[in-house]
């Protein structure tokens, strides 16, 4: 399933919070896009000029929202390590612990944190188990969101068959077979649906 995504002419796009800075746009062309930017110094200001995959990258780093709805997930849809990093950023801030607090506890940098929390989960699955033990949860609530329980679902035999596989890897293997999927689903232009 393929979600919609278009930039627009007076779309508002406001990143997330500590910079939360807003572009509105002011003219899309074939490749590029023209904004104008609002700064907590002054109101709107110079006109800018970037690549539509440019401004698409600007849109989730700062995991932007635009005045009609859209947001980074719009682009590529649900994305696992988006979904991971997102669960890292919220555990981390319930915890009261700052990037820089949690990657001390984990013995790694406040840059690999700043990656997870973006999706970018490199080398995250070492850290997997300390990272859980951290949040007094269990590797599967992190990985999944929820505990491995009895859903009643109707899947397909092969969809069955890719489950069970996934459950029989170690936590470093699951995360590799998440990101060839997405790898693999992109690469046929689909976008799995949330």
């Amino acid at each position: 399933m393929t979600t919609s995504f278009i930039l627009k002419v007076a779309q508002v796009w406001t990143g997330a919070p500590p910079r939360g800075e807003v572009r509105a746009i002011d003219e899309v062309r074939e490749n590029h896009v023209v904004f104008h930017k609002q700064t907590t110094r002054r109101a709107f200001v110079t006109y800018r000029t970037t690549t539509v995959m440019g401004f698409r990258k600007w849109i989730q780093q700062s995991q932007a929202v635009s005045s009609d709805g859209m947001s980074a997930a719009s682009i590529h849809g649900f994305s696992p390590s988006r979904e991971i990093g997102q669960r890292i950023q919220l555990l981390r801030r319930a915890a009261g612990l700052s990037q820089q607090a949690f990657a001390d506890l984990l013995g790694v940098s406040r840059t690999a944190v700043g990656f997870w929390e973006t999706g970018r989960p490199n080398r995250i699955s070492r850290h997997i188990p300390r990272i859980a033990r951290i949040f007094g949860i269990s590797e599967e609530v992190f990985l999944n969101g929820r505990s491995e329980e009895k859903v009643r679902a109707e899947i397909t035999k092969d969809e069955a068959s890719i489950i069970e596989l996934y459950r029989s890897l170690p936590m470093e293997h699951r995360l590799q077979a998440i990101k060839r999927m997405e790898m693999l689903a992109r690469k046929e232009g689909k976008v799995i649906a949330p």
